[in-house]
């Protein structure tokens, strides 16, 4: 009888896991392996949505008569439930070191005016440490891991005796033309690009933008 018991509960346990049709199936803890969609732009103000992923029952917010579930993400404490307040007039965001956004134009002007801006970073052993890291990231494969411009995209293979390159002519940053260039032309230059190269600045912060060019000046020595 015992092993009846437990071959019949197997059963039911299993035949309760199975999905078909309208049926989705018995499922333990589904906010473990449903993925919630981070919509950054989305608030949520329904106290029940989600309420199936969780098991949770939150704890009771302002007196209302229900906790929230899985995927409510308002903001009590703002009004209308915003998550976000709209910022004072005229200001500007600045980034975690208090930088302002980079305005210099991309042209000509820009870059002239680049080469005057001076790194917010020593040339310590860490930050130059963080650009290497950085260059062969995103910039090894074109310019080289010296800076000598035979990076793999830039060389390419050699198919029945000739060279065949997408980006062939990347510079050497020992050439004449570009030995005696400033950091600030380094960041300008990764942040909107110049001629073969394209431009960075949506992939790349401020921030490593500049450990990247103290590193290619450690190249140029």
């Amino acid at each position: 009888m015992k092993k009846l018991l437990i071959a019949f509960s197997g059963f039911a346990l299993l035949a309760g896991c199975g999905a078909q049709g309208d049926n989705t199936g018995t499922e333990y803890a589904p906010n473990m392996y449903h993925s919630v969609a981070y919509e950054p732009y989305k608030q949520i103000m329904d106290w029940d949505a989600g309420r199936w992923a969780t098991s949770i029952d939150y704890p009771k917010i302002e007196g209302e008569n229900k906790g929230h579930a899985e995927y409510f993400n308002s903001n009590m404490f703002n009004p209308h439930r915003m998550n976000m307040r709209t910022p004072p007039a005229n200001t500007v965001k600045r980034n975690e070191h208090g930088w302002l956004p980079y305005r210099l134009p991309n042209d000509s002007t820009g870059l002239r005016l680049a080469d005057r801006l001076q790194s917010p970073y020593p040339e310590t052993p860490e930050v130059v440490a963080a650009g290497k890291a950085l260059f062969e990231m995103y910039c090894d494969h074109c310019h080289g891991p010296k800076g000598a411009g035979d990076g793999k995209v830039a060389t390419g293979v050699t198919v029945d005796g000739k060279e065949k390159s997408a980006y062939a002519g990347v510079p050497s940053y020992q050439s004449d033309a570009l030995k005696n260039i400033t950091e600030g032309h380094i960041f300008h230059v990764i942040t909107y690009g110049k001629n073969l190269m394209w431009p960075h600045g949506s992939q790349i912060t401020p921030d490593d933008r500049w450990k990247i060019a103290k590193y290619v000046k450690t190249l140029q020595r």
